[in-house]
């Protein structure tokens, strides 16, 4: 894949930038992301349409806005994976904006609305403000904002899974590790998913020792390695001796501070451990791919409804958290025996959508 970078400044809620229509052929790509980068996520040219849906392509045309680098090995990246299955599910194109503000997603959906998309897809919660404006603006685009839960009943549409169900192993392998009885967790925004999650952390690591002290911090921010790992500093000088966590591409400072002090990380969405390993001992391995597909193929045939789509975790999901030479192979068989009972109801998640105040 080829990705194409152009700097764009969003002067004012009047500009309208132009969007490439694709980054593998002769044109150019402008970013529609307030400084970050846009690409068709197939790596074709954009709008041509992919083989799929049995080797037949389409002229749906779909666009995600993403928080950070599509190659965070992470959350991000999980964006990517799932744009590529919804190519494939619709015979259709995605269009991935990176590391776009916070501040410009209006923007963003705008000009992509504006341009005759038929999906824009807010990756994060934290997108969910610019979907509720743009929505308004045009009625004749759907907007679907992911780990939220706006909707309008027509045109605006969000998704969850039920991510304390998959957190809770985060928190019950964390809790599992530590020399201490303590364990962190660092989060970057507030909002009712990433509640959800700080909660289903702490539900499993209470699971797994009901005397655990566990703490927490938000640091503002999912991209910024400082501030996180200014966080997972304080922790550790508070006691924990395993940290877990929901961040993006702010990782990578949570995993200096456990190497400078030897402290087990519990990391998530996929198998990270080259990234620090010495001290990441397991990865909570979850995707949204295959959900958010499910509903870019409704929005294609016009039954998207637009409500609260909410995905708990499957029965037949494969293995909950990642293998490593850190996790002893005890903890990694109690924890896949433990999500059979999860997937099934027999061990209950509650899901707590309140930020701590």
């Amino acid at each position: 894949m080829r990705w194409s970078k152009a700097l764009l400044a969003v002067l004012s809620l009047a500009v309208i930038v132009v969007i490439a229509a694709g980054c593998g052929g002769g044109g150019s790509s402008t970013s529609a992301g307030g400084g970050g980068e846009t690409s068709s996520a197939g790596g074709g040219e954009a709008g041509g349409g992919s083989e799929a849906n049995g080797g037949e392509s389409s002229d749906f045309k779909a666009a995600m806005i993403l928080p950070g680098s599509a190659n965070d090995h992470g959350y991000n990246e999980d964006g990517k994976r799932s744009a590529e299955l919804i190519e494939k599910e619709t015979g259709g194109t995605v269009e991935l904006s990176e590391a776009v503000a916070v501040a410009n997603q209006a923007d963003v959906y705008r000009q992509y609305a504006t341009q005759g998309y038929d999906l824009v897809i807010g990756w994060g919660g934290q997108f969910s403000d610019g979907a509720v404006q743009a929505a308004e603006e045009f009625p004749d685009t759907e907007f679907l904002v992911v780990n939220s839960n706006v909707e309008n009943g027509s045109n605006l549409a969000s998704m969850d899974t039920s991510i304390e169900q998959w957190q809770f192993f985060a928190g019950f392998v964390a809790a599992k590790l530590s020399k201490t009885g303590s364990v962190g967790w660092i989060g970057g925004e507030c909002f009712p998913a990433t509640a959800a999650n700080l909660y289903g952390t702490e539900a499993g690591a209470k699971y797994a020792d009901p005397k655990v002290d566990f703490k927490f911090k938000f640091t503002n921010s999912f991209e910024d390695p400082t501030k996180a790992q200014s966080a997972a500093e304080a922790l550790i000088g508070e006691g924990v001796g395993a940290i877990t966590g929901n961040l993006n591409n702010a990782w990578p400072g949570v995993y200096k501070a456990a190497e400078e002090n030897n402290i087990p990380l519990v990391t998530e969405w996929v198998d990270n451990h080259e990234q620090a390993p010495s001290v990441i001992a397991s990865s909570v391995l979850k995707s949204q791919a295959k959900f958010l597909a499910e509903l870019a193929v409704q929005a294609q045939e016009g039954t998207l409804e637009g409500t609260f789509h909410l995905f708990p975790l499957p029965e037949d999901w494969g293995p909950i958290v990642a293998k490593t030479s850190l996790l002893p192979p005890a903890v990694f068989k109690e924890a896949e025996a433990l999500k059979a009972k999860v997937a099934s109801g027999q061990v209950k998640v509650p899901r707590k959508e309140t930020c701590p105040s």
